[in-house]
């Protein structure tokens, strides 16, 4: 079984799901969007059991209508994660729609900040962490590498709630031994940190002639292949056909054990989102 962790669907009915752009990374939602269907026909295609939908804040931004409908149409397939204005008057109230009303079983804190610090770790946010937590909400956080001293304080300071890390926080990768990512693998010592290895992140791992497999070895020599699994980021992602991007996480991974690779493609999915168990 394979489960990707980090896809992105986008609908055709602009009346009914219209877009709201993030200005952020380009228009791939224009360029080469992909529904809830078509993106199904292309799991089927490639042997992808399920899926999680994240919500694509590029596209609609807060508006995770499509995202839910989506999985609540298919739920033997798909899995949801909303994303919610963590700087609007009542975050926690969003959460409650999205999650408990909508049914979505992961929230996407979308905490990106080019330069300096976020609001990741702002104690205004400690309320959205306790009630996701309440609710079995699954929490998936987007930073840049420089933000993780913020992640490892919240991580620090609900040590019960388990978090998944987008792109691996974007490390930078300069080779074996890979001590410019030395803050990422310092978060495995506290056990409640998810790594995501995304397309992005194989990609920024076969640079200078390196290869993927070795960022790999090293990432779930650190924090265990129960920790670790992957995402394709499609059609975000969308250089690429769905098939290759899977095709290219199968040869990345392929240096993993079979018993590790089975976690990296479902296991740690499954811990992380039962209703996809």
């Amino acid at each position: 079984m394979i489960i990707d962790t980090h896809t992105h669907i986008v609908s055709s009915d602009h009346d009914r799901y219209p877009l709201n752009p993030r200005n952020l990374s380009g228009e791939w939602y224009k360029q080469s969007p992909h529904t809830d269907v078509e993106f199904l026909a292309c799991m089927d295609a490639t042997g992808v059991s399920k899926a999680v939908l994240v919500q694509p804040i590029g596209a609609y931004t807060y508006d995770n209508s499509y995202t839910a409908d989506s999985a609540a149409k298919t739920p033997e397939r798909f899995a949801s994660a909303c994303c919610i204005d963590m700087e609007a008057d009542n975050p926690l109230g969003m959460l409650e729609h999205w999650a408990v009303k909508r049914k979505m079983q992961g929230i996407r804190l979308f905490a990106l900040s080019a330069r300096g610090d976020s609001w990741l770790d702002d104690e205004r946010t400690y309320p959205v962490w306790e009630r996701a937590a309440e609710l079995g909400v699954h929490v998936i956080v987007t930073i840049f590498g420089h933000q993780l001293p913020q992640l490892r304080r919240v991580l620090e300071r609900f040590p019960t709630t388990r978090v998944s890390l987008d792109h691996c926080g974007f490390p930078a990768l300069d080779g074996p031994p890979f001590d410019a990512a030395s803050p990422l693998f310092e978060l495995a010592t506290l056990g409640n940190l998810y790594c995501k290895v995304s397309s992005i992140v194989i990609d920024a791992a076969s640079q200078d002639d390196a290869e993927p497999s070795q960022f790999i070895q090293k990432l779930v020599s650190e924090f265990g292949a129960d920790h670790v699994m992957w995402g394709s980021d499609f059609c975000q992602t969308h250089d690429r056909t769905y098939d290759e991007l899977v095709a290219l996480a199968k040869d990345a991974f392929s240096c993993l054990s079979s018993e590790d690779q089975t976690w990296c493609f479902a296991g740690t999915a499954k811990s992380l989102w039962p209703s996809l168990a």
